[in-house]
């Protein structure tokens, strides 16, 4: 009776699951919690070695699905139910856990098939979420289940495939929205003569300005999903995204007229502050000067932005006190010939010049 009663419950489970994975992907509930919350409380106040145990165990604040919390709590009411009975019931019991685990493996990644970033972000979360599961659901039952059904009850094979689905999940999501804001970034057409053309000045503040608004969605969409320090790797990544071409752009700029150096610094005073923004919402913290180690074009176009707004004289004192430092020779180089004509640089920065022109050769 107990068999045939487990095996009832096992069909149930099943079918329960299947009704979660076709619910809309997009409810979720915040769980978890960051390294920094809850002082004592968080550490649990037990010895060093419980509290070793309890950050190892540990979930960072992020969303997750219905459906992923859904599967959870149904292994977890097969595995508790298994601890219940013995023989075949038990095993049966265990091994539905493992199915609904691998039906959610094989099946939740058909659920994201638009691209809408929140849900691959979800996605990204609840396999990681699952996998913690993994590692953590058997343990409070396996003491009290039967020797076949304990041999079973291990779902650590499942961490794995679950990690790796993840992985891919936010590499794609990476992907594709870097190549949604190097599209918004190339309706700049180069930022070729900005401040001197009346139709590419417009074209490059649309871009500009539509960018910044594409940043601000980030905020909602990938801080405010995943876990602080993947939210923050991941916007870092597509801040870069942004300001390396940006950089690369206004270095191939072969002449920069007065005009055009109040435009792109314009430019640049409008961009580079959003992306600081978004990286201090992925932080939940202000970052301040750390913002330049995570993404190393911010510094670059920082510098450059101070360049283009600079007289020669303030430029040549700060290339001594080493102040231009993250921009190359050739790439200064280039910029100053692009802003200065060749006579004003040998008139009145002869040495920077012969520096930077031996330190570019080599």
């Amino acid at each position: 009776a107990l068999e045939a009663a487990a095996g009832q419950l096992a069909d149930r489970l099943l079918a329960e699951a299947r009704v979660a994975l076709l619910s809309p992907p997009s409810r979720s509930r915040e769980i978890g919690a960051d390294a920094d919350e809850g002082g004592e409380a968080a550490r649990g106040g037990g010895t060093d070695q419980d509290d070793e145990l309890a950050e190892a165990l540990r979930l960072p604040r992020g969303r997750v699905s219905e459906c992923a919390l859904a599967v959870a709590r149904l292994c977890r009411c097969c595995l508790a139910a298994a601890a219940l009975v013995r023989g075949r019931g038990a095993r049966l019991l265990v091994r539905r856990a493992r199915e609904l685990l691998e039906l959610f493996v094989a099946l939740a990644p058909t659920r994201v098939s638009s691209p809408v970033p929140h849900l691959s972000l979800l996605l990204h979360n609840d396999c990681r979420y699952l996998a913690h599961a993994c590692l953590t659901l058997p343990l409070p039952y396996h003491a009290r289940l039967d020797a076949a059904a304990a041999a079973d009850a291990t779902l650590v094979s499942l961490v794995e495939p679950l990690r790796a689905l993840a992985a891919a999940t936010l590499r794609a999501a990476l992907h594709a929205q870097s190549a949604a804001l190097l599209s918004t970034l190339r309706r700049a057409e180069g930022f070729v003569s900005v401040g001197e053309d009346e139709a590419a000045g417009a074209a490059a503040q649309r871009a500009t300005h539509q960018l910044v608004r594409e940043l601000a969605l980030l905020r909602p969409q990938w801080c405010e999903t995943l876990p602080r320090g993947v939210a923050l790797s991941s916007v870092s990544r597509l801040a870069e995204a942004v300001l390396r071409p940006l950089y690369e752009s206004l270095v191939a700029l072969r002449h920069i007229s007065e005009r055009d150096s109040r435009a792109l610094h314009k430019v640049l005073s409008f961009l580079l502050p959003a992306c600081e923004q978004l990286l201090s919402a992925a932080a939940r913290s202000p970052l301040d000067g750390r913002c330049e180690h995570l993404v190393p074009s911010l510094r670059r176009c920082r510098q450059l932005g101070r360049l283009l707004d600079a007289r020669l004289a303030e430029v040549v004192a700060w290339w001594g006190e080493g102040e231009l430092d993250a921009i190359s020779a050739r790439d200064l180089l280039v910029l100053l010939r692009a802003i200065w004509n060749e006579e004003a640089l040998l008139a009145n920065a002869r040495e920077m010049h012969r520096a930077l022109v031996a330190e570019a050769a080599l």
